[in-house]
């Protein structure tokens, strides 16, 4: 690692920021956070080291203040978070995925920036049956996957046309420490919010329905293997492979195992030790998802990631993160 290099995390007070600030503390001289803690929170960055830019990603003067401090590398994590979110605040969606990852993509490049890595989503894949792969078919079924996609391009765009060094990653369920509950927010916290409060937990759908979930550390760890073991499209070769321009970096980063959403709130209850059981709701309109999986393959041969936490060891950890909360 260079710890002479300052690291800017746009989107650092969320559940995947905050555990990848944590992660990478230690590792560069100076960490620059911008968040405008809509649904990120202060509670979530403890080290001293830390230089919070508070503010929104489409304001230029919020920019310029994050890239003053000299930046080297990028993680772009801040976004409009959530399918429903963006189904119920489309222009919002629309403003903060797209003209926001604009605004942290030029300023990259005026920066002179050495690596450019954005988080996308599993969800512009097309639904079916089978893993997902990198280069499967996309359907992009809700505001949110259409602006993500978008952001792929615009990404794409400056990487080829700027020489911009880019990695792009599509995360698979995240969950765990920092990870809150609320309208908008994942299954899991909402189910720990749930349980530990003696209440039924609440299925949309009939909870056959099957998620990759993944750990957020685990997430994080993709991460930090995709900004620093993928291939700068500066060089010729890499693994002893040409490397083509032309192709934008994609890795998807999830568990290799899916459970049912039902086997996840079994699991859930018996640990809160919740007698209240499960109810049913209809699924989403939205939702186009009956099942979900995910192939690692790219991420385990380029860039040497590998899963650490299975579901009940992740699922253990969040619950002891959840105690020392004091959630509502």
């Amino acid at each position: 690692m260079n710890e002479d290099k300052t690291i800017l995390v746009t989107g650092g007070a969320g559940a995947i920021g905050s555990n990848l600030v944590n992660t990478i503390i230690n590792d560069c001289e100076k960490l620059v956070i911008l968040d405008d803690f809509s649904s990120g929170r202060f509670d979530n960055l403890t080290s001293k080291k830390i230089h919070i830019v508070d503010g929104d990603i489409c304001d230029q003067s919020v920019i310029d203040k994050a890239f003053s401090y000299g930046i080297n590398q990028v993680y772009h994590l801040a976004a409009n978070f959530a399918n429903q979110n963006s189904v119920d605040n489309t222009e919002k969606d629309l403003r903060t995925n797209g003209i926001g990852v604009v605004k942290v993509l030029q300023a990259s490049v005026e920066n002179k920036i050495e690596k450019f890595l954005a988080t996308s989503s599993s969800c512009v894949y097309k639904p079916g049956n089978n893993p997902f792969i990198e280069t499967g078919h996309i359907e992009l079924t809700t505001p949110y996957a259409i602006t993500k996609m978008l952001s792929e391009y615009y990404i794409s765009f400056y990487s080829k046309f700027h020489n911009l060094s880019s990695v792009i990653v599509r995360p698979f369920n995240s969950y765990g420490p920092g990870d809150v509950p609320g309208r908008f927010r994942s299954v899991v916290p909402n189910f720990f919010l749930n349980a530990i409060n003696g209440l039924p937990l609440t299925i949309t759908g009939d909870g056959s329905e099957t998620r990759p979930f993944t750990y957020v550390q685990d997430i994080v760890n993709g991460l930090v293997c995709a900004m620093n073991n993928s291939p700068d499209i500066k060089l010729k070769t890499f693994g002893g492979h040409p490397v083509d321009k032309n192709d934008t970096l994609v890795y998807n980063i999830g568990n290799d195992t899916s459970i049912t959403i039902l086997e996840l709130a079994e699991k859930i209850n018996e640990i809160c030790q919740n007698k209240a059981g499960v109810e049913f709701i209809p699924r989403r309109d939205w939702d186009k998802f009956p099942n979900r999986a995910v192939q690692n393959d790219k991420a385990k041969n380029d860039l040497d990631f590998e899963i650490q936490y299975d579901i009940d060891a992740g699922l253990r950890l969040t619950y002891e993160w959840f105690k020392t909360q004091n959630f509502k």
